[in-house]
């Protein structure tokens, strides 16, 4: 379909010739053509820290000791290279190990800890894992220290069920007793409780520092250094026991525990003493210092770590080589002027937009509803970009990387969501005529329903708002530009600003043709993601899976027990569609905008069509993302595991995979996904307290007024939304799964009403 300006016309989106909008177009286009012309280059100022060179020895070192050496520092180079994405080889050297040595104490839970997380198969993972909770479990196992050790390592958590009869947790209550002992096994034993604990309390651990016996105090430090953070009174604890003797047995792990906790006025006394401790003749505090250096090392310490890839030690050899990878990991990217300009460009078209439709609206009809005249396939596209987030934009990819094809069957429920909300409910909807999808409550319940479901989505959409401008922010703008989390707020306020001022200029036209020029924009970004891997990698062939990977759970017709089955996501997609279609009012509005139920069907029909060419589309995205990073692992983000961030893939190729230019173009991709969400949500969520709450309790204006209150509501609104945003993070816990879950929960119960 070609948007002609005669189709723009009829479409309702313009009254006048359409050369603004062919101007719009071409400056959005000018970055595109000079990122292309711009050739090949880093999307970001980056220094190469590691030569290709140097990251392929590190790794032939991690190799070597892999198969050339025994026991625990085999362990050692093999959990090093699965947390690089270098798994080759590993789970078949450790089941070899596992056949010879499987039943020998200590070691065989470093096998057992090996083979668990190789494990692409949760339930072999939880299988390995099950033998080393047993190990602790039984009293009079000789290596039940080291399996509680490896327990704390993994991350392992408590399960909260009862025991048998129902009275007590005889395994919370086995590591509670261990816990209260004053050895190594305590502290160990705390740190599983802490990884057990929803409030993380460190305090049980910084206790253990205060021991009179050097190795507790050790323990306790090396164990304080493996947690992400820690409180001010576990800092003042570390600090405090790392002030006595310098030749005591917890030395060498107080020095790694304060390089990686102490405050920032301090770290580079400790950093410096760690350094002192990776150059000592004591091969255990070199490997030590070694091992923290992965983590904190910057590039004045490449000389040090490089020549340790020559040491007389292989576990000094390994840590090095692992040092090294992961330094190699955190070259820093960031965007160049012209991909900020392609940023800058898209902004000011959207504020354009905006502003070229403030002209052009004259009625509430026109501001909320579009003058009930607009065309379906606009209609469909604006209503498929409001559904889809920034965060489902980047998510699909990741969940085709970690789990497989299995979620394309939602694309099976679509007939039948076709069938039932565009036969059923679409002509009861068209037929009565509302501005505001709550108005038939009143009609067949009363008032006080009515309320109760304006408030229901008021609750819903403004929630569900906040989280997408701190998610798009902070979790994906900010790493991607380079900056600190302290530019989140500024962030969410010039994200929630440009919508707003567009959203509340144009009303539902302006949200429209937005929509429309979004919806190419992402679906741009998405087609040349898979370009630009295609050509990387010579060819789809080279992307495109031709056996199911091991990592992929096997698809299953249904299993209550399973994460996805084809059943439960048909299901799961019928309900939502027909839910949102029938309770929503972003997307009833968008019928309610057309002039008859037939054309309101094809809003839905258009809507649904999109969505399968962006799941296939995203599917190819996520399968060419795999290849490309198993073909790079070091391209993947410290910290950070092909699988166990898949993600954060898609972010991560924009900022080291294209040509500058090409980056500002995707990222303006990601703004679009956000972007229309909340000018949807703005809009809609206006018209309900406009239509809802201000007209049915007050005298009804005349037009001019209705449109400038409807744009001074979607202004609050737009105000609130972002005011919430800035206190999204403070909030404990996952709460982007929450917030969803809280969402979904909300959306049948309102469809119920």
């Amino acid at each position: 379909m070609i948007f002609t300006p005669r189709r723009l016309r009829r479409a309702g989106l313009t009254s006048a010739p359409a050369r603004p909008k062919y101007r719009l177009g071409a400056i959005l286009a000018l970055p595109l053509l000079a990122g292309l012309a711009a050739g090949p280059s880093a999307a970001g100022e980056q220094t190469p820290q590691v030569t290709s060179e140097l990251r392929g020895r590190a790794v032939s070192t991690l190799r070597d000791v892999l198969e050339r050496q025994e026991r625990w520092v085999k362990v050692h180079a093999a959990e090093f290279l699965l947390g690089l994405d270098y798994p080759e080889g590993v789970e078949r050297e450790f089941t070899e190990e596992l056949e010879r040595h499987g039943t020998e104490p200590e070691y065989r839970i470093g096998i057992w800890r090996v083979l668990a997380k190789a494990a692409y198969d949760p339930r072999e993972n939880r299988r390995f894992i099950a033998r080393i909770r047993d190990v602790f479990l039984d009293s009079a196992a000789p290596d039940r220290l080291h399996a509680a050790e490896t327990l704390a390592k993994l991350g392992y958590a408590v399960p909260q069920e009862t025991g048998p009869t129902g009275g007590g947790q005889p395994e919370r209550a086995a590591f509670e007793r261990a816990a209260g002992g004053g050895d190594s096994m305590a502290v160990y034993a705390r740190w599983v409780l802490l990884n057990s604990d929803p409030r993380r309390d460190d305090s049980p651990l910084a206790e253990m520092l205060s021991s009179a016996d050097a190795g507790v105090r050790g323990t306790a430090a090396y164990a304080i250094r493996h947690l992400a953070s820690v409180s001010p009174a576990t800092q003042r604890a570390l600090a405090s026991a790392a002030a006595g003797p310098r030749d005591s047995a917890a030395e060498i792990q107080l020095v790694c525990a304060m390089a990686v906790h102490a405050p920032a006025a301090q770290r580079g006394e400790w950093l410096a003493r760690l350094r002192e401790s990776a150059a000592t003749a004591d091969a255990r505090h070199r490997y030590h210092a070694r091992q923290t250096l992965a983590q904190l090392a910057g590039l004045a310490d490449l000389a040090l770590l490089s020549r340790g890839l020559d040491d007389a030690d292989a576990d000094v050899r390994a840590a090095s080589a692992y040092a090294v990878l992961r330094l190699g990991r955190r070259a820093r990217h960031r965007l160049f002027g012209i991909d900020w300009a392609v940023i800058a460009l898209y902004a000011l078209g959207m504020l354009a937009v905006g502003w070229f439709y403030s002209r052009r609206t004259s009625t509430a009809d026109d501001y909320l509803l579009g003058g009930r005249k607009m065309n379906p396939l606009s209609v469909g596209l604006s209503l498929f970009a409001t559904l889809l987030s920034t965060i489902s934009y980047l998510a699909y990819p990741g969940e085709m990387i970690r789990y497989g094809p299995m979620v394309l069957a939602m694309i099976v429920a679509y007939p039948l969501v076709a069938l039932i909300v565009g036969w059923l409910m679409i002509p009861f909807f068209m037929k009565l005529r509302v501005t505001s999808a709550y108005q038939i409550l009143e009609m067949q319940l009363g008032l006080g329903v009515r309320m109760l479901g304006s408030i229901f989505f008021l609750s819903l959409r403004l929630l569900w708002m906040a989280v997408i401008i701190y998610a798009t922010t902070d979790k994906v703008l900010v790493p991607l530009m380079g900056l600190t989390s302290a530019a989140t707020p500024w962030l969410c306020l010039a994200l929630g600003a440009i919508t707003i001022t567009y959203t509340s200029m144009g009303g539902l036209r302006a949200v429209v043709l937005t929509d429309v020029v979004q919806t190419l924009i992402l679906l741009g970004g998405a087609v040349l993601t898979v370009v630009v891997i295609t050509l990387h990698l010579g060819g789809v062939a080279n992307w495109w899976p031709t056996a199911w990977p091991a990592h992929w759970p096997e698809p299953r017709l249904y299993d209550p027990n399973e994460r996805i089955t084809f059943v439960g996501i048909v299901l799961a997609t019928f309900t939502w569609w027909v839910c949102t279609s029938g309770s929503d009012q972003m997307a009833i509005q968008r019928y309610l905008a057309t002039r008859d139920t037939r054309t309101a069907r094809q809003v839905l029909i258009t809507t649904l069509g999109a969505n399968v060419v962006v799941n296939l589309l995203l599917t190819c995205v996520g399968f060419s993302l795999l290849a490309y990073f198993r073909l790079n692992p070091h391209l993947v983000g410290d910290g950070q595991t092909i699988l166990g961030d898949a993600d954060r893939l898609f972010p991560q190729f924009i900022a080291v995979g294209f040509p500058a230019g090409l980056s500002g173009l995707v990222v303006a991709g990601l703004l679009a996904a956000a972007m229309s969400s909340l000018s949807s949500g703005v809009n809609s969520s206006s018209s309900v307290i406009t239509v809802d709450f201000i007209n049915r309790f007050r005298r009804k204006e005349n037009q001019t007024n209705q449109v400038r209150l409807a744009r001074y509501v979607s202004v609050v609104v737009g105000a609130i939304v972002v005011a919430l945003s800035a206190y999204v993070g403070v909030v404990q816990g996952n709460l982007l799964e929450v917030t969803y879950k809280v969402v979904n929960l909300i959306t049948a119960p309102l469809f119920g009403l």
